[in-house]
């Protein structure tokens, strides 16, 4: 497996891992578990020379953002996105706040899912997982990997994941463009230990005992309940509903699961399938097939992985490090010669032009004694075409802008006359961009404020921000658009 990559989950009883190597016959998948048995003999023998390891945060984040961008340049995104988390949330983040984010490609610009988790917790973990004896090159947030089993999701979307284990309960939530919108709500599992009266939950002996499976598929509604919260949050940013729930994790394990929280949510519930896995392990190695394959994708921009910034990424890769140390050392050392040669060229032709420069200004001052100076033809007109530049940049600004009273005015005209709503704050943007935050009564409102928008035929790009939960029983909205 040289060159894989291994997805580790920790969140359940026992680790789980998946490697994944990625080759010209497509990707070859090997599986294995723990069985409760001795770890870091366990992780010392699946992961192989090379292999770059991947683990998974599946446990609540201090902050949770969804961010959006005019623009989609990786670069620019990476170099604000921190000035955004701070701006969402109304205060500065220092040092102790570790976050990294997640990109999604929009046709009007990128949206981002940022994870920020605190810096003593996240120590915490990682000292854990290398006290188990692995040291990951990636630690990314669980739900948000999931986006990469996007092409075994083939149900119809919008798409709910449904990721429960002993003590995580999280959901990934996929519509047509792929994962939009990720949420962990580990309370329902606190509250199902509790009902049930144990410190620590065992999903693989409730089956034991007919009594504790029927306890546990009644504490079941705790976990129905955040789904249809979840749902209606999502339904919301979406504008669509909900099609399909898929179930994966610890908690398939238990018979009868699935037809109870059928029951529960009035829709069908169904374990998650991946073919490489097979239809009876997907449910168990679904998170750590997604690990690894998501690590497999890393080096892309926007992906997240909180040993970016601030922790030196290791891992298994170190091994492989010192297999190559000389080709690597002869492979430096001849890439410093060529740059070195290509250096001494500039630096000489550099000196030629100085040096036909010198003989110009002398041949010129003894055809003309009496001129003081005279202009380089090459900055006089670089100097010139600069100031061009800067004018036609200013144009290109000015043509076909709308003045803010003119995007107000539009604004007014096109909301609707029949429903209840206040408005709290209206920005306009560069580029005829127009960004609206208020309140309403109802989910129809707010639908019925957006189609009216569409419809008006002044404004393109309309589209539905968050929605929300405001004081009084309103909903809180917010709606961009861009005028014509």
């Amino acid at each position: 497996m040289l060159g894989g990559f291994i997805g580790v989950d920790f969140s359940g009883a026992e680790v789980r891992t998946v490697t994944v190597r990625k080759g010209l016959r497509g990707t070859e998948t090997r599986k294995a578990s723990s069985g409760g048995g001795d770890v870091q003999n366990f992780l010392r023998n699946e992961a192989s020379l090379g292999t770059r390891a991947v683990a998974g945060i599946s446990f609540s984040p201090l902050l949770l953002r969804f961010l959006r961008f005019p623009f989609s340049d990786s670069k620019k995104i990476r170099g604000v996105y921190r000035f955004e988390l701070e701006n969402s949330t109304g205060f500065a983040l220092g040092e102790e706040v570790l976050s990294d984010y997640h990109e999604i490609k929009r046709p009007e610009g990128a949206e981002i899912i940022v994870a920020a988790f605190g810096r003593e917790v996240f120590e915490e973990y990682l000292d854990y997982i290398q006290g188990s004896g692995l040291d990951p090159d990636q630690v990314t947030f669980s739900p948000v990997a999931f986006s990469s089993l996007g092409e075994f999701l083939r149900e119809p979307r919008p798409l709910l994941v449904i990721d429960a284990d002993s003590d995580h309960l999280n959901f990934s939530f996929f519509d047509q463009e792929g994962l939009s919108r990720v949420r962990n709500c580990d309370d329902a599992m606190g509250k199902i230990k509790k009902q049930l009266g144990v410190e620590k939950l065992n999903l693989k002996e409730i089956n034991s005992d007919d009594r504790k499976r029927k306890a546990f598929l009644e504490s079941c509604r705790f976990i129905a309940a955040e789904i249809i919260s979840t749902t209606r949050y999502f339904e919301g940013e979406a504008g669509e509903a909900v099609s399909s729930f898929v179930l994966t994790g610890g908690i398939c394990g238990v018979s009868g699961v699935l037809e109870k929280l059928t029951e529960l949510l009035g829709k069908k519930v169904e374990k998650i399938f991946i073919e490489p896995l097979g239809r009876e392990d997907s449910p168990f190695f679904a998170k750590a097939y997604a690990l690894a394959l998501y690590g497999g994708f890393s080096a892309k921009s926007g992906r997240l992985n909180l040993r970016r910034n601030g922790y030196r990424p290791r891992g298994m890769a170190r091994e492989l490090l010192k297999e190559f140390k000389v080709p690597v050392a002869l492979g430096a050392a001849l890439i410093f010669m060529v740059i070195f040669a290509r250096a001494t060229e500039v630096v000489s032709a550099r000196g030629k032009i100085s040096s036909m420069r010198s003989e110009m200004r002398t041949e010129l001052a003894k055809e003309f004694p009496g001129v003081a100076g005279t202009h380089d033809p090459l900055d006089f007109y670089s100097e010139k075409l600069e100031v061009i530049s800067r004018r036609l940049e200013i144009l290109k600004q000015v043509k076909g802008s709308h003045s803010p009273l003119e995007i107000l005015t539009a604004i007014s005209s096109s909301f609707p006359g029949d429903v209840g709503f206040s408005i709290d704050e209206i920005r306009i943007e560069e580029g005829g961009r127009a960004r609206i935050w208020g309140k309403s009564d109802s989910y129809e409102d707010i639908a019925s404020i957006e189609k009216k928008f569409s419809d008006s035929g002044t404004f393109t790009q309309v589209k539905m921000g968050k929605v929300g939960k405001a004081v009084n029983n309103r909903l809180k909205f917010e709606i961009s658009m861009v005028a014509r």
